[in-house]
């Protein structure tokens, strides 16, 4: 689950080195604005990305892939927060969709063979998953009431073990520079986190060129944040 968590979304690495610019705000598209032709890039990304990691732990590779699919299906709705964004999707999304998931049966049932109590455990690590990418998308992007404070959030249903069918709504709560956690599910308190980040000065109106000379030239950064009781 670390390797799978750490390596889900490294088929942007490309695609991260040289950003497309919003020339008319003059930085890097955000995460949730639409990129010009952009879908040709992420198939590509996640499919050769699940292959990689499947290379490397098959059970990893089922999850990375599972992760893919399921932002295409709402992530299978097992949550009911945050409410997901629901859009149709192009019949070369679908046909990625069916692929990926005809693949992931395959190693389901290979797996399964082996692992005890393997489609607990599977369900358990996907939604766990989802969980780390929404928390990663809060603090990069989603969490921000302005520029620099966080909002209430919530995750819900959260499972509380493998071994129980419990669920609680996770609530973040905005804490000076961090947040606090209710229920709170880590062993120490506070907890740093952090993120490398680029911090620009964005030029509305600047070249595409020459807002990506801006941002490659731009010093990376470590933002710190805690997570408390």
């Amino acid at each position: 689950m670390v390797f799978a968590t750490t390596f889900h979304d490294s088929g942007y690495r490309e695609f991260e080195g040289n950003p497309p610019i919003n020339a008319a705000k003059g930085r890097p598209y955000a995460h949730r604005e639409d990129v010009p032709n952009f879908e040709a890039t992420e198939l590509a990304a996640y499919c050769k990305n699940a292959e990689w990691v499947s290379s490397h732990d098959p059970y990893a590779g089922l999850i990375v892939s599972m992760h893919r699919t399921g932002l295409w299906h709402n992530r299978y709705n097992v949550f009911t927060e945050p409410a997901g964004r629901r859009r149709e999707r192009s019949l070369e999304v679908q046909a990625a969709k069916k692929d990926l998931e005809a693949k992931q049966e395959k190693t389901k049932q290979e797996l399964a063979a082996k692992i005890p109590g393997f489609e607990n455990e599977l369900a358990y690590n996907y939604r766990a998953l989802q969980i780390y990418d929404l928390l990663s998308l809060y603090f990069c992007c989603d969490g921000y009431a302005t520029e620099n404070t966080f909002k209430e959030y919530k995750i819900a249903p959260v499972r509380v073990a493998y071994d129980s069918p419990e669920t609680v709504e996770l609530r973040i709560i905005p804490n000076g520079n961090g947040v606090r956690f209710d229920p709170y599910p880590f062993d120490v308190s506070p907890l740093p986190v952090s993120m490398r980040a680029r911090v620009i000065k964005p030029t509305a109106g600047q070249s595409e060129e020459a807002g990506l000379e801006t941002y490659q030239k731009a010093a990376r950064q470590i933002i710190n944040f805690q997570i408390t009781r």
